[in-house]
C-alpha cells in the first residue's frame, strides 16, 4: 500500500510537469501554424493548462501531510476527501475541447456545425451522468440502482461518440487530408475508444478493491489516463496541424 501511495503521490507532480512542458512546447509550435488552425493549438493549451494546475494542486495538498510523515491511513483519508466536483469538473472542461479537436482538424465545413454540436453535448451529458453515479455510489458505499444507472447513461452517450465519430471518419474523402492528418484522426479515435476506458474502470475501484487500496489505485490510473488522453493528445493534434500549415504553404509557393 505505501509503495502504491508513493507512486500515486509522485504521478501527480510529474503529471503536472509534464503537462506544463507540454504548454510550453505548444507555444513554440504557435508561429509555425497558419491562422485558421492555431485554434486547435490554443485548446491543447488550455486543457494542458488545466491538467497541471489540477495535479499540481493535488500534490501540494497531500505534501504537508506527506512531509510530516503522517499514518498511511491519514494519507488515504486525505486522498478520499479530495472534491469529487474539482476533478469532475476538469473533465467537464477538458474533454468538451478535446472531441471538438474531431471536428476542427477534419474542417467543420466538412463535417457541420450541427456535428460539433452534438459531440459537444454528449460529452458533456456523459460526464455529468459519471459524476451523479459515482457520487451515489460513493455515498452509499456500494453500487446502487440508481448509481448503474447513471454509469449506463454515461456510457450510451460515450458509444454514441464514438459511432458518431466513426461515421464522419469513414465518409471522409481521403484524397483530401494529408497522410499525417489521417493517421492523427485514426489516433484520436482510438483513444477515445481505448484510452478512455480508463476512466469507467477508475469508477469502480473504490468499490472492488478495500476503499483505501481502490482510491489511491483509482487516482494513479487517471494520472496515466491524462498523460495519455490529454498530453500525448496534443501533442499529436498540434503536430498535425503543423504539418498541414507546412503543406499549405509549400502548395502556395509552387502555385
Amino acid at each position: 500500500m505505501a509503495t502504491l501511495f508513493d507512486l500515486t503521490y509522485f504521478s501527480f507532480l510529474f503529471c503536472s510537469l509534464a503537462a506544463f512542458l507540454a504548454v510550453v512546447y505548444f507555444f513554440t509550435q504557435l508561429p509555425k501554424i497558419e491562422p485558421g488552425l492555431r485554434l486547435l493549438v490554443a485548446l491543447n493549451i488550455i486543457i494542458c493548462s488545466l491538467s497541471s494546475l489540477l495535479h499540481l494542486y493535488y500534490f501540494m495538498s497531500l505534501e504537508p501531510l506527506v512531509s510530516s510523515g503522517a499514518e498511511m491511513p491519514t494519507l488515504v483519508q486525505a486522498l478520499v476527501e479530495f472534491p469529487l466536483a474539482v476533478r469532475y469538473g476538469y473533465w467537464m472542461i477538458a474533454t468538451v475541447l478535446l472531441v471538438i479537436t474531431f471536428p476542427l482538424l477534419i474542417g467543420v465545413e466538412r463535417v457541420g456545425k450541427r456535428f460539433v454540436l452534438n459531440l459537444a453535448l454528449a460529452d458533456a451529458g456523459m460526464i455529468a451522468a459519471g459524476f451523479v453515479g459515482e457520487q451515489l455510489m460513493l455515498d452509499a458505499g456500494e453500487a446502487t440502482t440508481m448509481s448503474l444507472f447513471w454509469f449506463a447513461l454515461g456510457m450510451a452517450l460515450w458509444i454514441y461518440m464514438l459511432v458518431s465519430i466513426y461515421r464522419v471518419l469513414r465518409k471522409l474523402p481521403s484524397g483530401e487530408l494529408i497522410p499525417a492528418q489521417r493517421d492523427t484522426l485514426g489516433y484520436m479515435f482510438f483513444f477515445i475508444l481505448v484510452g478512455w476506458t480508463i476512466y469507467p474502470v477508475g469508477y469502480f475501484y473504490a468499490i472492488i478493491f478495500d476503499q483505501g487500496v481502490g482510491v489511491v489505485l483509482r487516482e494513479f490510473t487517471f494520472n496515466l489516463g491524462d498523460i495519455v488522453n490529454k498530453i500525448i493528445w496534443g501533442l499529436l493534434v498540434v503536430y498535425t496541424a503543423r504539418e498541414i500549415s507546412r503543406v499549405r504553404r509549400n502548395e502556395v509557393r509552387e502555385g
